[in-house]
């Protein structure tokens, strides 16, 4: 999940362990012992690392790279030109007031931007929703602009074909995409289909399908359509499933959290 925007220096030969021994030998350490003591992590966690037994991703290579006197992007990718785009912590207090949205940071507040142009991410629906929990950090505006994810849960990076997006009227950021988990959406959605959701989309009109947070955290897609009557002091909608095994329920709207709206799947042919 690192995006290097030129390489002019590549050794992308060596294996992820081989780049941060040589980092860790040329930085003076000369045991993986005494280098896990200068990191305060576990030697077992820095050894599985170096030899290759475990990747390390973008969050520890940060943490590697400062101590090592490298690069997070040469560790993760091999690039040495020291001109690449790499992920940083984003320092509230920094005197830096560029918009968050432009700046490459990961974190469970300031979620992962700054990702590969033109990608959307995939989404670990195993890692945890919650309204207003660690997954969503930063809901966008409704209309305008889609949510920005915590890196945590961002599992993988898909690019769309631009005609794709042109059709969509989207950009690749406010598209997420997400695992189909269950037989709830049956025949609609198939276990292991993915969906692609619009999350600047986050009001349930018109009636169709979305991706919603559960009542245990968890995130499901339901179709979801309004029951209230027209003028009615609280807005009412019923959250169904395609699959008639699971009954329907009736939520009210404000009570009801909204990913966004699915506009595409992916899955296999009948």
């Amino acid at each position: 999940m690192i995006y290097v925007e030129r390489s002019a220096n590549v050794d992308s030969m060596k294996s992820m362990g081989d780049r941060l021994r040589d980092a860790r030998e040329n930085s003076g350490f000369s045991s993986a012992a005494k280098a896990a003591e200068a990191l305060g992590v576990s030697a077992s966690t820095y050894r599985a690392h170096e030899n290759g037994q475990n990747e390390y991703g973008p969050e520890e290579a940060l943490v590697y790279a400062r101590k090592f006197g490298v690069s997070a992007a040469e560790l993760l990718t091999g690039i040495r030109d020291g001109k690449s785009r790499l992920i940083h912590s984003y320092d509230p207090d920094s005197q830096d007031k560029t918009d968050l949205d432009e700046r490459m940071s990961f974190g469970s507040e300031t979620g992962f931007s700054g990702a590969p142009e033109g990608s959307s991410p995939q989404i670990d629906v195993t890692a945890g929703m919650g309204a207003g929990g660690f997954a969503i950090a930063n809901e966008g505006v409704l209309g305008k602009h889609g949510m920005t994810f915590s890196a945590e849960s961002v599992k993988d990076y898909w690019k769309l074909p631009p005609a794709i997006l042109v059709t969509l009227g989207l950009a690749a950021k406010d598209v997420a995409i997400f695992p189909v988990q269950g037989d709830s959406m049956q025949p609609t959605l198939d276990e292991g289909d993915v969906v692609f959701i619009d999350t600047r989309h986050r009001r349930p009109s018109p009636d169709g399908l979305y991706a919603i947070i559960d009542e245990i955290g968890g995130m499901a897609i339901k179709r979801l359509e309004i029951v209230s009557e027209p003028g009615a002091a609280e807005i009412l909608l019923s959250v169904m499933s395609d699959n008639p095994r699971h009954a329907a329920k009736i939520w009210k709207a404000d009570e009801l959290y909204i990913v966004g709206r699915v506009i595409r799947k992916f899955g296999n042919v009948r």
